[in-house]
C-alpha cells in the first residue's frame, strides 16, 4: 500500500508554466551574461598588463643598450687616458734621464 501511495503522489505533479519557464531561461541568461562580463573584464585587464609588461621590457632593453654604449665610451676613454699617461711618462722619463 505504501508503494501505491508514492505512485499516486507522483501523478499530482504538473508541468511548470510558460511564465516560470521563461523566468528560468531569463535567470540562466543573466547568469551567463554576468560570467561573460567578468571574463571580458579579466581579458581587458590581461591586455592592459601585457601592454605594461611590453613597455617595461622595451624600456629595460633601451636602458641596457644605453648602458652598453656608455660602457664602451668609458672603456675607450680609459684606453685613451692610459695612452696619454704612457706618453707623459715617456716624456718625463726622457727629461729625467741624463
Amino acid at each position: 500500500m505504501n508503494e501505491l501511495a508514492r505512485i499516486e503522489a507522483t501523478t499530482d505533479i504538473v508541468p511548470i508554466t510558460d511564465q516560470v519557464h521563461s523566468l528560468m531561461l531569463d535567470s540562466v541568461g543573466k547568469i551567463a551574461d554576468q560570467w561573460i562580463e567578468q571574463l571580458r573584464i579579466v581579458r581587458e585587464n590581461t591586455l592592459t598588463l601585457e601592454t605594461q609588461i611590453l613597455a617595461c621590457v622595451t624600456k629595460t632593453k633601451s636602458d641596457i643598450t644605453t648602458l652598453h654604449a656608455l660602457g664602451t665610451q668609458v672603456a675607450e676613454e680609459a684606453r685613451r687616458g692610459q695612452e696619454v699617461c704612457r706618453q707623459l711618462s715617456d716624456s718625463i722619463e726622457k727629461i729625467a734621464t741624463p
